[in-house]
């Protein structure tokens, strides 16, 4: 690190008097604090922190054979790994199938069923194809095909925007599905959220935007089993006062509610005076003085009935947006993935966000399911060039940040096992 903690934390004063006051913001140094505590020595000023990518393709099948069909990251007859990235019944007319895949995705496949389930075989198609042609002829069976799973992504945050922290993102850790319960039903989508773990030592709560998509766009949003992730929550509400399940944001999209209270939500836990228990949960591998507790994750259904099918048949893990809301400098901060890092979703607050205006990101999106996110305060990576050497369990994430360009697959790899939950 460039800059010393006494330093740092003179600095944070400084610009916590100075943001009540926007004459005295002084963007550079905010920014100049932001560059010496990340973890990264001289990342990339035009990273974009996207590990994923989105196309579609207009499938087109006149076989009465073929009832319907899904598209999948892998080949299912060879791979156990395949994933669901959309499916759709189609016999006797096109259908355009909308999907989000890694960006190291070049090419995907499309299995066919008849109209009992059984598959049919499979085809391969570029991942930016246009239009893909589906029939007996064109598909091949090698033999027994193992069942696919839904597409599953991993979101890691940090809880303390706008000012930067230990950056082992996770102080917040959800990983989301999306799938058809009824394939046939093309107006119902299921996002299936689960709060993997709270490292944060505050408390905040948890929403998802679904961008582009306004609530007038939405029939209902229903809790598969009925139950919010927070149910009995003891306190009245201050981050999300409203308990709808289905909200309009302040630009006019759809946001669903999560949690007011993350702790509540994964643990039921009060402390000796009856307050919530701020305890890290799921961030050591074993119980430490009361500082991470290892609890087991909480997971919840939305059921999502949109009013056009079209609509619904385009939504992908593109338009989910999680989101988190903690307080600071007497103000509710959001704090969003990259490309929504400025939006303002459901806080009252008046605060110019482009100042904050980096090429940092609070949040991280990853395309895998399993994603084995750090220990508590173990950064993703470390990279001093003043050593020139790399310190943490992901060290293609440092290359990556450095280079946009590059290192795409660095969350496959681990560098260091015990550096990781």
């Amino acid at each position: 690190m460039k800059i010393s903690k006494t330093t740092f934390i003179f600095a944070l004063a400084v610009l916590a008097m100075a943001s009540c006051n926007k004459d005295l913001y002084d963007k550079d140094l905010y920014n100049g604090l932001v560059a010496s505590q990340f973890m990264i020595d001289n990342a990339d000023p035009y990273h974009n922190w996207r590990l994923t990518k989105h196309s579609s393709v207009i499938v087109n099948s006149q076989d009465e054979s073929i009832r319907s069909i899904q598209i999948l990251t892998e080949n299912p007859y060879t791979s156990t790994n395949a994933e669901i990235v959309a499916e759709s019944i189609i016999f006797g007319f096109e259908k355009e199938l909308s999907y989000t895949v890694s960006v190291l995705t070049n090419e995907l496949y499309a299995v066919a069923y008849d109209v009992y389930g059984n598959d049919l075989g499979y085809t391969k198609f570029a991942y930016n194809a246009f239009t893909l042609e589906l029939s007996l002829n064109s598909l091949t069976k090698p033999g027994t095909i193992n069942k696919p799973s839904y597409q599953t992504y991993t979101y890691l945050y940090e809880s303390n925007f706008p000012m930067p922290d230990d950056f082992d993102y996770n102080d917040m850790v959800l990983r989301i599905s999306k799938k058809k319960p009824e394939i046939g039903n093309s107006y119902v989508i299921d996002l299936t959220v689960t709060l993997e773990a709270c490292g944060a030592g505050e408390l905040y709560a948890g929403a998802i935007q679904l961008d582009g998509i306004r609530k007038d766009d939405i029939e209902s949003v229903e809790i598969v089993g009925g139950k919010p992730m927070d149910d009995g929550y003891p306190t009245s509400p201050t981050y999300i006062t409203d308990n709808s399940v289905l909200q309009s944001g302040r630009n006019g999209y759809a946001v669903i509610r999560l949690f007011e209270c993350a702790q509540w939500a994964i643990s039921k836990q009060q402390d000796n005076v009856g307050d919530i228990a701020v305890i890290r949960y799921n961030t050591e591998p074993t119980n430490k003085e009361n500082y991470s507790a290892k609890v087991s994750p909480v997971t919840t259904t939305y059921r999502i009935t949109f009013k056009n099918s079209d609509t619904a048949d385009g939504f992908t893990l593109e338009n989910v947006d999680p989101f988190l809301i903690h307080e600071y400098n007497t103000g509710f901060f959001e704090v969003h993935t990259y490309d929504h890092k400025f939006d303002l979703c459901i806080s009252p607050i008046n605060t110019n966000m482009l100042d904050y205006g980096n090429n940092v990101s609070w949040a991280v999106v990853i395309p895998k399911g399993d994603f084995r996110y750090p220990i508590e305060g173990t950064p993703l990576c470390i990279y001093s060039e003043d050593i020139d050497e790399y310190y943490g369990p992901y060290e293609g994430f440092a290359k990556w940040i450095k280079d946009c360009d590059t290192n795409h697959d660095w969350y496959k790899t681990v560098t260091d096992a015990t550096l990781v939950y």
